[in-house]
């Protein structure tokens, strides 16, 4: 989807007087969190802070949402809460300098995406394997592949070093 012109914002000119923005979005608005994944659900809170340090267009942001994934422990969707926050400075060229505290924002500062700029942070913030905080969470799927029924019996249990102590004690006599 490509960014539309209510999108594209000049980063100098917000810059310049030091304006704040924010956005909410929805699933439908970040193609790359669906590739990622992301179910019906996700949305995002963002506040853009742009203001020129030394010169150049910077961004202070604040991403705040939940992104609803497929739990890698029982298949069902779980609640994912982002929470990230960045300091960016807009530069046009790869090997351009950037000040200390800050990341660097590769593209166009005439012509910046608001959308894929939040969604690269929602992004940043997925873990690598989404699933619920604990297994009680994931519900009946997950107590049954994971519960008690699966577990040996105590008298069933193997126990490699219960004998330790007498053959130690057999060896020493």
């Amino acid at each position: 989807m490509s960014p539309t012109p209510a999108d594209l914002v000049n980063a100098i000119e917000l810059a310049g007087r030091a304006a704040t923005l924010e956005r909410s979005l929805t699933l439908r608005q970040l193609p790359r969190l669906i590739e990622a994944g992301a179910l019906e659900g996700t949305h995002a809170d963002a506040e853009l802070a742009f203001e020129t340090f030394e010169g150049r267009a910077s961004v202070r942001m604040r991403v705040e949402g939940e992104v609803m994934l497929t739990c890698q422990r029982c298949l069902r969707p779980c609640a994912w809460n982002v929470a990230e926050d960045a300091s960016l400075v807009v530069v046009t060229q790869d090997l351009e300098e950037v000040p200390g505290g800050f990341e660097p924002l590769l593209g166009d500062p005439e012509r910046l995406s608001l959308t894929e700029l939040i969604e690269e942070q929602l992004l940043l913030g997925l873990p690598l394997v989404p699933r619920h905080a604990n297994a009680a969470s994931c519900g009946e799927a997950s107590t049954a592949s994971h519960g008690e029924a699966d577990e040996p019996a105590a008298e069933d249990r193997q126990r490699p070093f219960a004998n330790l102590r007498a053959l130690l004690d057999e060896s020493d006599g």
